[in-house]
């Protein structure tokens, strides 16, 4: 039997006083999936359902379920349309399976736990939240949604309040992260990317002023911007000459446009440097066999859109390198996770990003007062 970490025991004491509900927020790599078991070992309840938001997260739990109550993998049901809530096991649905499945609501009362609950808040999802329970339990780095108020509205009503929350200086103490370095590295864009790029924020400006914040003007504009933004071949380059500095390390580099991830992949390739590539639009088999290998140590190298911020867990994992990132600090936080677990002979790791614009590095400047105390953060020109 697992010995509780002793941030897992004070939660779970809290868990308890709390009459079996409440949200749990815990830094990426925390151990909340082993603290969500432990409750369901807790406490006398047959059925134990389990509300993930992607595949990958599934696979995860399914894997450590199994492993954590010592049975076998077909012991742990796999909830989908045609195959509904099994009594008396541990059941696990992805997101949209669960928010369909209209007759779970009639079964008899479960225990709820859900991984990533600040997704369960948006309108696509919170059916899944509409079930009998007689214990639940949210689980997240970051419950708070920055746009809206689904954390007080939604989750609080249908699992409980916030009652711990487990801080990188706190994992860092217990040994539960790696010691890391955060190196910020500003980088100039090429003159036609900075012109489209001040043009947008123009149009921007004016579509706001016209029609509003939340306007589809607005909005597209934003997008459009983000992509001229992301598509810097100056970001390419750079995280190329930065994975070739820590040749022989195992490495992530994070990107959010897939042709720009295929560049890169290219590019390593091209230069005899074991590598793989992760995204959306491979088929199954090729991303499960390009995790594989990078699990096994024959790439070196991941390259990933998006697809990997939720989910992944490889410790051995070195540097990180996010050449590209959205606005959001929830997306933040994931990827620092995916770098800074523990695994044997890792004493530490480094995490670099890639900004051109203001708005980037201001970002940046507020994580850097966040973390005083907890990492060094350096700043540099390419």
């Amino acid at each position: 039997m697992l010995t509780p970490r002793r941030w897992q025991a004070e939660a779970l004491d809290r868990w308890r006083s709390a009459k079996h509900r409440g949200i749990v927020e815990v830094v990426t790599g925390g151990g909340k999936t082993v603290f969500a078991l432990m409750c369901a070992r807790a406490i006398d309840v047959p059925t134990t359902l389990v509300v993930v938001p992607t595949i990958a997260l599934l696979d995860q739990w399914w894997e450590e379920a199994a492993s954590f109550f010592e049975i076998g993998l077909d012991e742990i049901h796999i909830v989908s349309r045609a195959r509904a809530l099994r009594p008396g096991t541990v059941n696990v649905a992805v997101l949209n399976t669960a928010a369909r499945l209209a007759l779970l609501s009639n079964r008899r009362p479960c225990f709820l736990i859900v991984d990533e609950c600040h997704k369960a808040a948006s309108p696509q999802y919170r059916a899944a939240l509409d079930i009998p329970t007689v214990a639940t339990l949210g689980l997240s780095a970051t419950p708070e949604r920055p746009y809206d108020d689904g954390l007080s509205t939604v989750l609080v009503p249908a699992l409980g309040e916030v009652i711990y929350r487990y801080s990188y200086r706190e994992a860092l103490d217990d040994g539960v992260i790696v010691p890391f370095q955060l190196r910020n590295v500003i980088f100039e864009l090429e003159d036609e990317t900075s012109a489209e790029y001040d043009r947008l924020t123009k149009s921007i400006a004016r579509a706001i002023a016209r029609h509003g914040e939340e306007s589809e003007q607005a909005i597209a504009l934003l997008l459009r911007r983000a992509q001229v933004l992301n598509l810097s071949l100056g970001r390419v380059r750079l995280a190329l000459r930065i994975a070739a500095a820590h040749r022989g390390q195992r490495i992530l580099i994070f990107h959010e446009n897939i042709e720009a991830c295929n560049v890169i992949y290219e590019v390593l390739r091209e230069n005899g440097i074991a590598s793989g590539i992760y995204h959306s639009r491979l088929p199954l088999r090729e991303r499960v066999k390009m995790l594989g290998a990078y699990r096994s140590g024959k790439f070196e190298i991941l390259v990933t859109c998006r697809a990997l911020d939720e989910g992944f867990n490889v410790p051995e994992t070195q540097i990180g390198i996010i050449a590209a990132s959205t606005a959001t600090r929830r997306q933040r936080i994931q990827r620092l996770g995916r770098i800074l677990r523990p695994s044997k002979d890792k004493g530490s790791a480094i995490v670099y990003t890639l900004v051109a614009t203001r708005p980037e590095i201001d970002r940046l400047k507020v994580e850097e007062k966040e973390l005083q105390g907890v990492t060094d953060v350096t700043w540099s020109h390419a």
